[in-house]
């Protein structure tokens, strides 16, 4: 389960980041548009995130089984991070920062 949690939330951190390197949604969640860097910025730390959820993802198993449990996740992710996004766009800073406390704390205690 602890697996789980980490690549979820290593997932909606990447889709966070994907969502902050789009016009319409730095203006929901910063209410203003981002420079063209910190837009470049945004897009590489998410496929650079959801590039490591994969890695770790194919280190643990078969890669057919790993796979497919990769996207299950991302599914999941994806989810959560459209309801945040449609419900709560004021709130997706607090969010993140939650995202990122279980990341640590999953990533903790699942490789040690």
């Amino acid at each position: 389960m602890i697996f789980f949690i980490l690549i979820w939330s290593l997932t909606c951190l990447a889709f966070f980041a994907i969502a902050c390197s789009m016009s319409k949604h730095q203006k929901q969640i910063f209410n203003r548009p981002l420079d063209v860097k910190q837009t470049h910025l945004a897009t590489i730390a998410g496929w650079s995130l959801l590039i490591i959820s994969l890695m770790i993802c194919l280190m643990v198993g078969k890669i057919s089984n790993m796979v497919s449990y990769w996207v299950g996740a991302l599914t999941f992710s994806a989810l959560f991070v459209g309801l945040c996004l449609s419900y709560f766009p004021t709130r997706i800073q607090p969010i993140t920062c939650v995202c990122i406390a279980i990341t640590l704390l999953s990533g903790i205690i699942y490789f040690i």
